[in-house]
Parts: structure tokens; C-alpha cells; sequence
């Protein structure tokens, strides 16, 4: 099978399992008493998510027997040989237990590790269903999308996350923050990065700084942004992205290079 199949086969896988993971998830919503744990500091399971990413596993396995798969909360297995699956069985999980209607599921794809071939975001609270492959293009509910025209920098809207895991670098991330605040239109945060990429694709905000991200949380919506026109950098160029920790900058392309300035005056 050559790379233009291998991608269209494992889209279709992608998007069968988001779809089948998207109605779990709803279901599971419906329960008034969600039992929560704790994984580490701000960091929460619930049986919801790791029934959906068991499901997921599921799918993929059906079609892909030997695919790695790195799971957010089961890990890795698999032969890498044959590619890699990325999985956040639901971004967002607070949004989720909370009952916020931003949370995700999010499935990537990829051969070689950190650039996704296939990408897979799905809001189900909002039936909104974003994917993108290699050169296909990005798209939401089948309609293509690209990101936004700004160019003018303080009339854009940006992502800036707090790293709610990780106190120690409040006061760095704030420091940039104010920087960013003070040239742009106005700051959103949606508790989903996956969500919030799926969001620059769209044309719905410009521009993204987040510290501290699984690359679970950005693999599916970074392949979204780039697909959709828009650019994805490291936040921290003496720290290459990891499974476990990404510093990200996304935008529309097009005030890339102002956020770069913001963050490293």
C-alpha cells in the first residue's frame, strides 16, 4: 500500500473511531455522579475516558493489529515499525465531568515521530467533527476550512493557557502572557487544546502559547492547523517535543513570527 492509501485507510479508521468514542462519551455524560480520580496535580481521569480509549484501541485494532498506539492514559504498545497512533480519549476531561461542552477526542496519525499524517478532532456536545490528512486539507462536518486573514496584530484573538500541572513556571508564562495580552485584541480559553487548534483551522482565533502540553493533547489538532494553512512551532527551542511535554505556538501563518517576538523578546 503506498503513503496516499496508508492515510486514506487510517482517516477512515480515524474517523469511525471518533465517531463510535463520540457516542460513549455522551452516554457516559448523562451520569449525575461521574466518579473522578486524580492522576497527578490538576490532572483527572474519569471511567469515561478510559472506556473511550479502550474503544478506540479497539477500532484501530480491528484494521491495524500491529500499529503502535501511545494512549493518554494507557501508554504504548504496539510495532512502531508499522506507524503510530496518538490518542486523548477526551480532551478536556473537566470541561467533560463538569459538564462544559468543549471537551474532545482526538486521534492522530504518523510514521515519523512528532508530524502527524492524520488528524481527527471531535467535539460531541457540538457535533462538530474536524479532520485533516497530509495534503488533503483540513475540514469540519465536511466543508473545508482555513485558518484567518489577520494580519494585524492587535486585532487578534488568542489561546494563552496557563500551565494549571506545572506552578513552578506561573510566573515565566505570565510574564509572557502579559506581553501577548497587551498587543492583542483579547485572550479565550476553552480547557481543550485540541479543541482550541481544531479552532485556529477554522478561522475562529489566530493564534495559540501554551506550556506543558502531552503531545497527545496537540498531535491530531497541529496536523489540523497546518492542513488549514496556518504554521506550529516550539515554544521552547532548547527543549524538542516529547510524549510528555510540548511548549506550543500555533497561529494563522500570518502573525506567526509576532508571537515568536512575544515569547522570546
Amino acid at each position: 500500500m503506498n503513503k496516499t492509501d496508508l492515510i486514506s485507510r487510517h482517516l477512515e479508521v480515524a474517523l469511525q473511531a471518533a465517531r463510535l468514542a463520540g457516542s460513549l462519551v455522551l452516554e457516559a455524560g448523562k451520569n449525575p455522579h461521574i466518579e473522578v480520580h486524580n492522576k497527578h496535580q490538576n490532572d483527572f481521569v474519569t471511567d469515561a475516558d478510559l472506556a473511550c480509549e479502550q474503544l478506540i484501541i479497539s477500532t484501530i485494532r480491528q484494521t491495524f493489529p500491529d500499529d503502535t498506539i501511545f494512549g493518554e492514559e494507557t501508554g504504548t504498545n504496539g510495532n512502531a515499525s508499522h506507524g503510530r497512533w496518538i490518542l486523548d480519549p477526551i480532551d478536556g476531561t473537566t470541561n467533560f465531568f463538569r459538564s462544559l461542552p468543549n471537551y474532545t477526542i482526538s486521534i492522530a496519525w504518523e510514521l515519523e515521530p512528532f508530524h502527524p499524517l492524520v488528524g481527527v478532532v471531535f467535539n460531541p456536545r457540538q457535533e462538530e467533527l474536524f479532520w485533516g490528512s497530509e495534503g488533503g486539507g483540513a475540514y469540519l462536518n465536511g466543508q473545508r476550512i482555513a485558518v484567518s486573514c489577520v494580519t494585524d496584530f492587535s486585532k487578534a484573538l488568542l489561546v494563552c493557557a496557563p500551565p494549571h500541572r506545572q506552578h513552578d513556571l506561573v510566573e515565566g508564562y505570565f510574564n509572557t502572557a502579559q506581553r501577548l495580552f497587551l498587543a492583542v485584541s483579547d485572550f479565550r480559553s476553552f480547557g481543550s487544546c485540541a479543541l482550541e487548534l481544531a479552532y485556529i483551522a477554522a478561522g475562529r482565533l489566530d493564534g495559540y502559547y501554551e506550556l506543558c502540553l502531552g503531545y497527545y493533547d496537540m498531535a491530531a489538532g497541529m496536523l489540523l492547523v497546518r492542513e488549514a494553512g496556518g504554521e506550529v512551532a516550539n515554544a521552547n527551542p532548547e527543549m524538542p517535543f516529547t510524549d510528555i511535554r510540548c511548549d506550543l505556538i500555533a497561529s494563522n501563518g500570518l502573525i506567526h513570527q509576532q508571537i515568536l517576538h512575544m515569547v522570546h523578546p
